[in-house]
């Protein structure tokens, strides 16, 4: 970008509007990503629930446009793996306020009913509009209702700038919802490092240390990882650490599991934590473990590459294609095939040189491709290309 092209783009005011960010008021990953791209855009500001108290370290201007109604919506992946989700719906005062905003853009994430509103907007009010899409919501059970089809593809046409994260989000805009493929341009805008201490990857003593960090259903596939362990050579078990953040129903039954193993403080439970206190479990770890059995794009492989660990993603996360390089950051695993994991296991602990090789790619892949500023960027040039159009 140029000096002007930059200038002009600080003078934009530009307005996000989602369901939620982050999670019970929590901003997480979203808070850094706001933070990065404040930066290059400083007349910034986010359309927010007006019910929900949110924790805002970061001096964000977020402005209560919308009172949304939650309905508890449950979904299955084409595999059968369960899905707890909700729709928010904002009330009818949401419209107007947004086609009253001084804001010059408006960006819309996925195809949420405030996404949908704020297409709207922008319509109404000759308001540019960048919309953001993930990628191809099949692998999550995304509905394929005729009505849900026509109202996507509604919206795609509207858009004046669409940005996804990858080849899958773009043939599906483009051959599904019937996108203009000039508008569409692939840049992931979407990562999480948690804030903690710097990444350093550099050679440990000691055992391997593993790390899980993700919530406790069946779909994340902490009993397939436990399978996976039981299976190990004893001695190979005695030279491993995981440490397991996050709870949920199956908690109570996975410890029980766990002990059985045998492994007594060298496998810990701790809870769920705040994210602000991710940073300190990833810089302690050395690999991270994504077993998931059904994940649209799990944020926690990013997260894990932000630190430099290496990666043992599911194949079932859609993440993975692009946080993994098989046998150069980690591995690409199936996590039902427990020998095939455990053997990928059982190398990582047995050949630090090849940990450490890994460690450091993850971390290039990191600052390369999904690093905060790199996404806060990706996300200003999408806003600079719609106020063009």
């Amino acid at each position: 970008m140029t000096p002007t092209e930059r200038q002009r783009l600080a003078e934009l005011r530009v307005l996000w509007v989602s369901a939620s960010y982050g999670y019970d008021g929590d901003l997480m990953y979203f808070g850094e990503i706001f933070r990065h791209f404040r930066e290059r855009v400083p007349k910034m500001a986010v359309a927010v629930d007006a019910g929900t108290r949110f924790r805002n370290p970061y001096g964000i201007e977020l402005l209560p446009l919308m009172r949304q109604w939650r309905r508890p919506l449950r979904r299955r992946s084409p595999g059968g793996e369960a899905y707890a989700t909700a729709v928010a719906v904002p009330g009818p005062a949401l419209l107007p306020r947004l086609c009253a905003s001084s804001a010059n853009v408006l960006i819309a994430i996925e195809f949420t009913p405030a996404a949908l509103i704020a297409t709207l907007a922008a319509r109404l009010s000759r308001k540019r509009l960048v919309l953001l899409v993930e990628s191809d919501p099949a692998a999550r059970g995304g509905s394929a209702h005729p009505l849900v089809r026509r109202v996507k593809r509604w919206a795609v046409r509207r858009a004046d700038v669409i940005q996804t994260s990858d080849a899958k989000g773009l043939r599906y805009l483009v051959e599904d919802l019937g996108a203009d493929p000039g508008a569409v341009r692939i840049a992931p805008y979407l990562t999480s490092r948690p804030p903690g201490p710097e990444a350093r990857v550099e050679a440990r003593e000691g055992p391997l240390r593993m790390l899980f960090a993700n919530s406790l259903v069946p779909r994340k596939g902490m009993a397939e990882l436990l399978k996976v362990l039981a299976l190990l050579d004893p001695a190979v078990r005695e030279a491993i650490e995981l440490t397991i953040v996050g709870d949920g129903p199956e908690r109570a039954e996975l410890e029980a599991r766990a002990a059985d193993l045998a492994m007594g403080e060298r496998l810990r439970f701790v809870g769920r934590r705040p994210y602000a206190e991710l940073g300190e479990f990833y810089a302690a770890a050395d690999v991270l473990v994504i077993p998931s059995l059904a994940d649209y794009r799990s944020l926690a492989g990013f997260e894990g590459l932000a630190y430099g660990l290496a990666l043992l993603a599911s194949r079932h996360d859609g993440a993975t294609e692009e946080t993994v390089i098989d046998g150069v950051n980690g591995y690409a695993i199936e996590p039902r095939d427990a020998a095939m994991v455990a053997e990928r296991i059982a190398r990582l602990a047995q050949d630090r040189a090849l940990l450490l090789r890994m460690r450091r790619a993850s971390l290039a892949r990191y600052e390369e491709r999904f690093s905060l500023e790199k996404v806060a960027e990706n996300l200003a040039d999408s806003v600079a290309l719609a106020a063009l159009r």
